[in-house]
């Protein structure tokens, strides 16, 4: 089925899904792949109850080469009741790429019904930002913590980038303020309290991005993120301040904290290697790697 129009992401997805035979659904991109065992595995652990299963991806490159790095790095016994009150508390929660997601069809037919599609402008949004604001408000949400798809690098990819870009950063910003006014949105129509300036500065993932802003002084023309445009010091303050009341264990809160003085406080080339580190997943070395992964599934 061709729509006759480009009406982006979530729309063309919102035509395709009704289609579909099946009560399970994963949205793979294009520039994407399933390992050979992720449906049956999906299938095998789904329950009744479940709405959403997400796992983390492998990276690879354009040929189709693992890079020898995983991610989400999942925080240990993810469950529902974290992942609802990750999003109330900082807008955000740990969760997987478009393609590391399924979800069952009656998850979408519920979010439709309640007007969760109901989009002012709909080529701002991205399905997985939508549903991972839904689904643990509809049933359980369940994290594996073995990769079960490939996510390819490439030049244009939105989330994993190759270099460090200014505009990339301002972007990642701008598409977090569409998905906290989304989240607002259907807070008030659940009649559940969220306050979204609040939420802002308790999630770390912006803080980053706006702390790569301030340090390499790329807000120099006029956006909507002209608001943003604050002494490094600021960000780090607030930065700081969301590492102490993170819901993550201390290692990762420590590691975390560390990256946000080190970028601050460090001359612009140690800075910019700092956010490669965390941000270019091939520029980590492999022993970094594995650290971050053994803190990341051991720590209690």
């Amino acid at each position: 089925m061709l729509r006759e129009s480009n009406g982006h992401q979530v729309t063309a997805l919102n035509s395709a899904w009704p289609l579909a035979r099946h009560p399970i659904l994963i949205f793979l991109d294009s520039d994407d792949l399933l390992l050979p065992h992720a449906a049956a595995t999906v299938a095998g652990l789904w329950t009744t109850a479940t709405v959403k299963m997400q796992f983390p991806l492998v990276t690879i490159d354009k040929a189709g080469r693992q890079l020898g790095h995983v991610a989400p790095k999942y925080p240990p016994n993810l469950d529902t009741a974290t992942l609802r009150a990750e999003l109330l508390r900082t807008g955000g929660s740990p969760n997987s790429a478009a393609s590391g997601n399924a979800y069952s069809r009656s998850l979408l037919e519920a979010v439709t019904r309640d007007g969760g599609f109901d989009l002012e402008n709909p080529r701002e949004h991205w399905m997985d930002a939508i549903l991972e604001c839904n689904a643990p408000f509809y049933g359980e949400v369940r994290t594996l913590y073995k990769p079960l798809a490939c996510y390819r690098i490439h030049d244009g990819n939105l989330y994993a980038i190759k270099d460090i870009d200014g505009a990339h950063f301002i972007k990642m910003l701008d598409i977090f303020a569409v998905k906290l006014e989304y989240l607002a949105g259907r807070c008030r129509s659940w009649g559940i309290p969220f306050d979204p300036a609040t939420a802002r500065n308790r999630s770390i993932w912006p803080l980053e991005c706006r702390l790569v802003v301030d340090k390499l002084t790329f807000l120099n023309h006029s956006s909507a993120n002209d608001s943003l445009r604050e002494p490094v010091v600021s960000t780090l303050y607030r930065a700081l301040g969301a590492c102490l009341e993170a819901r993550l264990p201390v290692s990762n809160r420590i590691i975390r904290a560390g990256w946000f003085v080190g970028v601050a406080v460090s001359p612009r080339p140690l800075a910019r290697r700092l956010i490669a580190l965390r941000f270019v997943g091939s520029e980590r070395p492999a022993w970094f790697e594995r650290v971050l992964t053994t803190i990341a599934t051991t720590a209690g």
